[in-house]
């Protein structure tokens, strides 16, 4: 194909505006890299030559680099929101499936109670929302003080939980007040039945002791074990002699069994689910019993 004398010109033009805007490209470059090195002070000259170098830069180097950044920066974001999305819709389906399968049982349970006669279950309870006043720093893994006391129902024995799980059990209460004995306390005086769900066996023991240095709560089991389930849930069991301490509270999940040199005694300990580090309120747990 042959080519006209105004082709020829274009081409011309075209190569002559692409050297100028390397030729200024490069300019910029050397007088930004010496800019760095030479600091004296600049006559009014260079200072606007070097202002209008600076706008240069910007228009045509930083602020199309900050822009494409900006692009990938703000696809990164929704991207993540799409994936949190996704997962969070996933959650709402799982949760509408546990609530219609928790009104199916809570229906089969009130229709065998009425076949059976039978008025309560060892796993229901009641509980009463209370205040931290008093946790001192000398008795922090010890004991709290409650703002409710027997006014409010409370009795010693009762168990008390965050929302993560079980805390301590009240030990002593006045007619305003209650102190709670917390699970971390090295040197209880109670022991608390506990049952441990390892896979489709329930194993039993009491919870007797916590280890500072592990931040463990110590179990000893008294039912035989061989092999114990990763992770595997640890609650209350309700047989406790006084009868306070209902079934199903949720205490941890096993880390670790160890059988002492006599091998009669085979110890468990669990990691609590509760945040013994901030506790400003928690919940009194009331056992529902026939003779209330």
């Amino acid at each position: 194909m042959i080519k006209t004398r105004g082709d020829i010109l274009n081409n011309r033009r075209k190569k002559r505006n692409k050297r100028i805007l390397i030729s200024c490209i490069v300019a910029v470059f050397v007088f930004s890299f010496f800019s760095l090195f030479i600091s004296r002070n600049q006559t009014k000259i260079e200072k606007m030559f070097s202002n209008s170098i600076a706008v240069v830069e910007y228009y045509l180097i930083k602020k199309p680099i900050s822009f494409v950044g900006d692009l990938f920066s703000e696809y990164n974001a929704l991207k993540d929101v799409y994936q949190e999305n996704k997962i969070l819709k996933e959650k709402l389906n799982s949760y509408a499936s546990v609530e219609a399968n928790t009104d199916v049982l809570s229906s089969e349970i009130k229709k065998l109670k009425d076949l059976t006669k039978i008025n309560y279950l060892p796993s229901e309870y009641k509980t009463k929302t209370a205040g931290v006043v008093t946790r001192d720093a000398s008795n922090w893994n010890n004991e709290i003080l409650l703002d409710v006391g027997s006014m409010g129902n409370v009795e010693e024995g009762m168990v008390v939980c965050d929302s993560q799980g079980m805390i301590g059990t009240i030990s002593s209460v006045t007619e305003i007040s209650a102190t709670v004995s917390l699970l971390t306390t090295q040197n209880p005086t109670k022991q608390v039945p506990v049952m441990i769900l390892n896979g489709n066996d329930t194993l039993y023991g009491l919870m007797d002791g916590y280890d500072v240095n592990r931040g463990y709560l110590s179990i000893t089991l008294l039912s035989d074990v061989e092999k114990l389930e990763k992770n595997a849930k640890v609650y209350t069991s309700g047989l406790g002699g006084d009868g306070m301490s209902p079934k199903g509270i949720y205490i941890g999940t096993s880390k670790k069994l160890s059988v002492k040199s006599d091998g009669t005694t085979t110890k468990l300990y669990v990691k609590p689910a509760a945040n013994f580090n901030d506790l400003s309120y928690v919940a009194v747990v009331k056992k529902v019993n026939s003779h209330e």
